[in-house]
């Protein structure tokens, strides 16, 4: 992936999901399984912790509605950093509880 940094500022060379799926390394899809279900109670299988990143067309399925993307990309702009009125409540709520401190390596 040219860029591994997603819209709000996750890094997904850091992420287990994304490393699991470049590695195709099964103890970190392992990990990836156990941490969904322990921190938000989501029972995903092992086939569905797959991510390109998230800049790809193929990106985790729970990611595929992602908000900051879509913000992005119909204010014509590479990242959050770049909007007029960065931080936003919404984004900044989410960075503080999950951007880059949450299912990382």
């Amino acid at each position: 992936m040219e860029n591994p940094i997603c819209y709000c500022g996750h890094d997904c060379a850091r992420c287990i999901t994304y490393l699991a799926t470049i590695k195709n390394d099964a103890a970190l899809r392992q990990q990836a399984r156990e941490f969904y279900k322990d921190e938000f109670s989501i029972d995903v299988s092992i086939e569905d912790i797959h991510c390109l990143g998230g800049r790809s067309d193929d990106v985790f399925f729970l990611c595929k509605e992602c908000p900051w993307a879509k913000c992005c990309r119909e204010r014509g702009i590479d990242s959050c950093t770049e909007c007029e009125v960065y931080p936003c409540k919404v984004l900044t709520a989410y960075s503080d509880k999950y951007v880059n401190k949450c299912n990382q390596v």
